[in-house]
């Protein structure tokens, strides 16, 4: 990828000032014009729509021979020339596009880790809230508790000292590896019957079978535990069914405030007895029937 933009580069360098290094070289201004709008489209045209290789290739060249023609209306002082500027735009279409399949790649390696990293196969705020409005209406008509957990990253706990412009790049990006650093640990705290869910910046973890003291102790070993990992601090907000809510939408609203509400994170969560008392993978029954 470096080695690929390093080209790009250089070979942009070379372009323009290809007619200093080759005094017979005529390059009109329609090739001057184009190389780079070429190759910015090249660049950002993934993101709407895939053009291929072939395509983008008739398609610069026919635009460089009508510019020549209706705009510039010159040739350049032979037709080897107007080769030689067509293999430019080539050339330049041909680089940025590899420029830009490797930047696709970085932001699929990204998306996959940061969204799909987390052991229980729900990857989509939708899909997620579907399966936990199913567990909630389980739990209404069977009468038995259920928690719901917001968990986000207080952001304060990243440290990054470089000037404004790069930190905040910097900042984005470091918060996107630790949310998927996040979403692993969750993958191993969690039980496969819990159902865990990105939205947005944060994560919804819903719990079946647990009560709100339960859910106070689970979610300080949830904090504990990527503190240890990952060396960051998480704001996490509660609600419980049916003590906090009755709707799904309401224990959300609930568990999302007061993660908004719990700032630094640092705030201990009340004590209780029950669902998980020792280990990340132990889920002591308490009377609570395994599903």
């Amino acid at each position: 990828m470096r080695f690929l933009v390093a080209t790009l580069v250089v070979w942009l360098f070379l372009f323009y000032n290809i007619e200093r290094l080759s005094a017979s070289t005529d390059i009109t201004g329609a090739a001057y014009f184009l190389v780079p709008v070429a190759g910015a489209f090249t660049l950002l045209a993934p993101r709407f729509i895939h053009v291929p290789l072939a395509a983008s290739l008739t398609i610069t060249t026919a635009a460089l021979l009508g510019l020549k023609a209706a705009w510039w209306r010159e040739w350049g002082s032979s037709l080897p020339c107007t080769l030689i500027e067509v293999g430019t735009v080539w050339l330049t279409v041909i680089l940025a596009q590899r420029v830009s399949d490797g930047i696709g790649e970085f932001e699929d390696a990204v998306q996959h880790i940061s969204v799909g990293a987390v052991g229980h196969p729900v990857d989509t705020a939708t899909d997620g809230r579907e399966e936990m409005y199913r567990e909630l209406k389980r739990a209404r008509h069977h009468r038995r508790p259920l928690g719901l957990m917001s968990i986000g990253l207080n952001d304060d706990s990243i440290q990054v000292a470089l000037d404004k412009i790069v930190r905040e790049v910097q900042q984005a990006m470091m918060k996107q590896y630790i949310l998927s650093g996040i979403a692993g640990t969750l993958g191993d705290i969690f039980e496969d019957y819990d159902v865990v869910a990105r939205d947005n910046d944060h994560f919804l973890a819903l719990l079946p079978e647990t009560n709100g003291e339960q859910l106070a102790l689970i979610a300080e070993q949830v904090r504990r535990t990527v503190a240890e990992r990952l060396g960051v601090t998480l704001q996490i907000g509660l609600a419980s069914f049916p003590h906090d809510a009755t709707t799904f939408d309401g224990l959300v609203e609930k568990a999302i405030r007061t993660m908004k509400q719990s700032g630094r994170g640092t705030k201990e969560e009340q004590n209780g007895t029950g669902r998980r008392s020792h280990s990340a993978g132990d889920r002591p029954p308490d009377n609570i029937p395994h599903r």
